[in-house]
């Protein structure tokens, strides 16, 4: 049985995007007494609006917190059929290996929802959990992209290339900029761990590997910023 994604989000992005895409995932809300300001009040009437109860909490400070049901992850299985479903589509695939940090996992996932990525693919055994801390920092997007959790990438980037979607892997030490790179077709970009990048296995699968940076003395991004570039490339050119 797969892991079950942790049930609490916290912070005003997160609730509102749970609320409005699908409120009824809401067990509880709580709201802090302590604040009586326009976005509490926002916050209330949307959630009244959807029907759901709220309660008023004194051990609250700033941020509202809500209880969800209990998710399973989406697998593999549901990745295969997601891109049976949609392979006359041109789509922008994002794939994370080995990203450790809860908050650049959700920096990504963020970057990943204001570009419009169909979906992200997250190495489930190498890299951080999906918890209320990447809840909060991804802002509410982790609401809005399909993310599939994977045992095996090399087997899934496998099989995503042959649903014919072409695999670009970033790393420093590759010899063709972004920017010089048509991401017009159907694209998967993997992005690596925030010390040592893309592993070897994934790295040697994919059909080309890309760089940000041509600044020969100092040239890594953090992960988070690497994909939040990446992907705004992809839809500018989409967008062309």
């Amino acid at each position: 049985m797969n892991k079950k994604i942790d049930n609490k989000r916290v912070g005003f992005h997160s609730i509102e995007s749970i609320i409005k895409n699908s409120p009824h995932k809401i067990k509880k809300l709580f709201i802090p007494q302590s604040r009586e300001d326009k976005r509490i009040i926002n916050l209330i009437t949307l959630a009244k609006k959807n029907g759901i109860k709220y309660q008023v909490s004194k051990k609250l400070k700033q941020e509202p917190e809500a209880e969800i049901l209990n998710e399973n992850n989406l697998s593999f299985q549901d990745l295969k059929i997601f891109l049976e479903d949609t392979s006359n589509e041109k789509l922008n695939l994002l794939i994370l290996d080995n990203i450790i940090d809860p908050r650049n996992l959700g920096a990504c996932i963020r970057s990943a929802a204001v570009t419009e990525v169909d979906a992200i693919i997250i190495n489930k055994h190498h890299c951080a959990p999906l918890n209320d801390v990447a809840h909060a920092v991804s802002s509410g997007g982790a609401e809005y992209v399909k993310i599939f959790f994977v045992s095996n990438l090399v087997n899934c980037v496998k099989f995503i290339k042959d649903m014919n979607i072409n695999v670009y892997g970033l790393s420093e030490h590759a010899k063709k900029d972004h920017i010089e790179v048509d991401f017009s077709s159907n694209t998967a970009v993997i992005m690596g761990s925030e010390e040592h990048g893309i592993r070897k296995k994934t790295k040697e699968i994919c059909d080309q590997l890309v760089r940000l940076s041509s600044n020969k003395d100092f040239k890594s991004f953090n992960v988070s910023v690497a994909t939040g570039i990446i992907l705004s490339e992809i839809s500018r050119q989409r967008k062309c």
